[in-house]
């Protein structure tokens, strides 16, 4: 077998035990490393098999390498578990069957595929093989699509456009993970989940999948209440925000995007909003200007002005006097808004 491409882990091996022990020590390996798991093999006498892994922020990425085998997450060991993850397979070498969920996915050396720890699954290599192995916090992907279990067993080809672009940057990830500082995991892991994200998502053609695109909506919805109910406090921000919904600030903005906006963005937008309204409200007629900007979460009040201004056309002081004015108009039968035109 070849030496790792993980250049640094935890490594365990069944070459430091005697032969006759070797697969019931291998079992044992598998179960510690991944999940509780029955690992069978055809093979009598020697077994050869070798695992590292490490742990890179909320990812755990081992590379596998072993003889023949077939292993099965049953019904059984699911109810005694406590762990709840993806697991994606990248093949390195010969062929690799992930079954779940009435699907199979073949995967070729470059391909890859997700299964899910929380339901029952099935493993087949026929040969000697490696892999890539990541265990991927289940909120992570299960967040981004409405229906997880659709995604499981489908072979991402590492031909495709995407496939390719995400099984070469795992596998580039990997080999130098004992280069990166602290900040460049947290980044390199963010863009793992980003690209498998994106691998899948872009299976959305079929017709089980439509509905990420109404997962995508509801979270969206969510973060937009989130703001909504936290528009008051100053320290709201970007970063808070995604971590609150356990999501990436790259995904975040990708969301936002998609609506033609940024997170700050909507969050001064809103809150402009807000203090418009309280302008024009005649029982908020003795709170100063400052006052109102600064219950909105706004913290400058030379920021709130200009950006006000760049709102509505107005100053805040200009547009409530203007707007007082037209209501006093319209109480006499007057016409159209003031504030309907461009100051002169």
């Amino acid at each position: 077998m070849r030496d790792f491409l993980l250049p640094a882990g935890h490594t365990c091996s069944t070459d430091d035990v005697l032969s006759r022990e070797q697969f019931e020590y291998w079992n044992d390996m598998v179960c510690n490393e991944f999940v509780q798991l029955d690992c069978t093999s055809e093979q009598s006498g020697r077994f050869r098999g070798k695992i590292r892994g490490c742990s890179v922020e909320n990812l755990q990425i081992s590379e596998v390498a072993a003889d023949p085998q077939r292993v099965l997450r049953s019904k059984a060991q699911i109810a005694k578990a406590t762990e709840s993850e993806f697991l994606l397979s990248l093949q390195l070498e010969d062929i690799g069957i992930v079954n779940q969920d009435g699907r199979v996915a073949e995967l070729q050396p470059g391909d890859f595929a997700l299964y899910d720890s929380t339901r029952p699954y099935h493993l087949h290599f026929a040969r000697p093989f490696r892999q890539i192995v990541l265990q991927i916090p289940y909120d992570s992907l299960a967040d981004r699509f409405l229906h997880p279990q659709h995604i499981t067993a489908r072979r991402i080809s590492a031909q495709s456009g995407v496939g390719s672009l995400t099984s070469q940057f795992i596998k580039s990830a990997a080999a130098h993970i004992d280069t990166l500082s602290s900040q460049d995991r947290k980044v390199v892991t963010e863009h793992v989940i980003e690209l498998v994200c994106l691998a899948f998502g872009s299976m959305s053609s079929l017709p089980e999948l439509n509905g990420q695109s109404s997962a995508r909506e509801a979270l969206f919805k969510r973060i937009k209440q989130y703001i909504e109910i936290n528009i008051r406090n100053p320290e709201l921000s970007p970063a808070q925000i995604a971590a609150h919904h356990r999501i990436s600030e790259r995904y975040q903005r990708m969301l936002f995007a998609s609506a033609g906006k940024t997170v700050t963005g909507y969050i001064v937008e809103r809150r402009l909003e807000l203090c418009k309204a309280s302008l024009e409200d005649k029982q908020l007629a003795d709170h100063n200007v400052s006052q109102l900007a600064f219950s909105y979460g706004f913290s400058d009040a030379a920021y709130f002005s200009r950006k006000f201004k760049e709102y509505s056309g107005f100053a805040p002081k200009e547009y409530r006097e203007t707007f007082s004015v037209r209501m006093s108009h319209i109480g006499r039968g007057g016409n159209r808004p003031v504030t309907d035109r461009s100051p002169d």
